[in-house]
C-alpha cells in the first residue's frame, strides 16, 4: 500500500529548477501530483520538467521577491489549474558574511528571498478562492534556524524567521484543516551546498558535522511528499530534522 498518494493533486513549488527543488518536482510527479513550478532559471525549470513523470505541469520563470507581480502569478495558476493543494517553498539564497560587514541591506536581500517571499505566496495562495481545505504547506528550512555558524547570520535569522512563521500560520490557518511544517537539512547534496563547500574551504570554516554524512534531495523530497500527503493529516506547526545526526 502507497500511504503517500497524490493523484489529482495540484502544488506549487518555488526553486524548482535544480536541487531539492527539481527532486521533489519529480517525486511528486511519481506519485501522480500536477505541479507548477517556480524559479528564475528557464533552462533548469525545463530540464526538471523533463525528468517529471506525468502530464499537465507548468513551469514559469519568475522573480519571486517582485511582490508586486505575486498576486497575477498566483491567479494565473489558479485560472490554469484549478483549485491548489499544497505549496512547497524550496527557492532560497545562503551567505556568509562577519559581523564587521554585515548591513541591512544584506539581511533584506536574503530574508526577501527566503522568508518574506514564502509570507506572500502563503498570503496569496490560501485565500479561498484558490486553495483547498486540508491542503498542506511546507517549506525549506535548516537547521541553521537553531544553530550558530561563525559568519552565517543573514542566513540563520531568516530560516529561523521561517520557522516562527511556521508555528503562526499553524494555528491561523487549522480551522481550514491546513497544515503548514518546514524540514531543517544540513547539509544535503545540491548546486547550493557545493558553493558553500568551496566558499568554508577558502574561509577555512566547517559547519556541518554529521555522523552518517550528508543527504541526497531524494530524502528531503520524500519527507515532503510525505508532510503534503493524507498521510500526515495531523502534523502542523513543526519543523522535521534531516541532519544525518548534527544535531545530536
Amino acid at each position: 500500500m502507497n500511504i503517500i498518494d497524490l493523484t489529482n493533486k495540484t502544488y506549487i513549488i518555488t526553486g524548482a529548477g535544480s536541487g531539492i527543488g527539481r527532486e521533489t518536482a519529480k517525486v511528486l510527479s511519481e506519485q501522480g501530483a500536477k505541479v507548477v513550478m517556480f524559479d528564475l532559471n528557464q533552462e533548469g525549470l525545463e530540464e526538471t520538467r523533463s525528468l517529471m513523470n506525468g502530464t499537465g505541469h507548468l513551469y514559469k520563470a519568475c522573480d519571486l521577491t517582485d511582490f508586486e507581480a505575486l498576486p497575477a502569478l498566483v491567479n494565473e495558476v489558479a485560472e490554469q489549474c484549478g483549485m491548489i493543494d499544497g505549496l512547497v517553498h524550496c527557492a532560497g539564497i545562503s551567505s556568509r558574511k562577519p559581523l564587521n560587514v554585515l548591513k541591512s541591506k544584506g539581511f533584506s536581500k536574503v530574508m526577501d528571498v527566503n522568508f518574506y517571499s514564502f509570507v506572500e505566496l502563503v498570503r496569496l495562495a490560501t485565500k479561498r478562492k484558490y486553495f483547498n481545505d486540508g491542503g498542506s504547506i511546507v517549506v525549506m528550512s535548516s537547521i541553521s534556524s537553531i544553530r550558530g555558524y561563525k559568519a552565517k547570520s543573514e542566513y540563520c535569522v531568516s530560516k529561523a524567521a521561517v520557522d516562527a512563521f511556521v508555528r503562526c500560520m499553524a494555528l491561523e490557518l487549522a480551522d481550514r484543516k491546513i497544515r503548514v511544517n518546514s524540514v531543517m537539512p544540513a547539509e544535503v547534496l545540491t548546486p547550493l551546498a557545493m558553493k558553500a563547500r568551496e566558499i568554508n574551504a577558502e574561509v577555512g570554516a566547517s559547519d556541518f558535522i554529521a555522523p552518517l554524512g550528508p543527504s541526497d534531495p531524494y530524502e528531503v523530497a520524500n519527507t515532503i511528499a510525505f508532510l503534503l500527503s493524507d498521510a500526515t493529516k495531523t502534523i502542523t506547526g513543526t519543523s522535521i530534522l534531516i541532519d544525518g545526526g548534527a544535531c545530536i
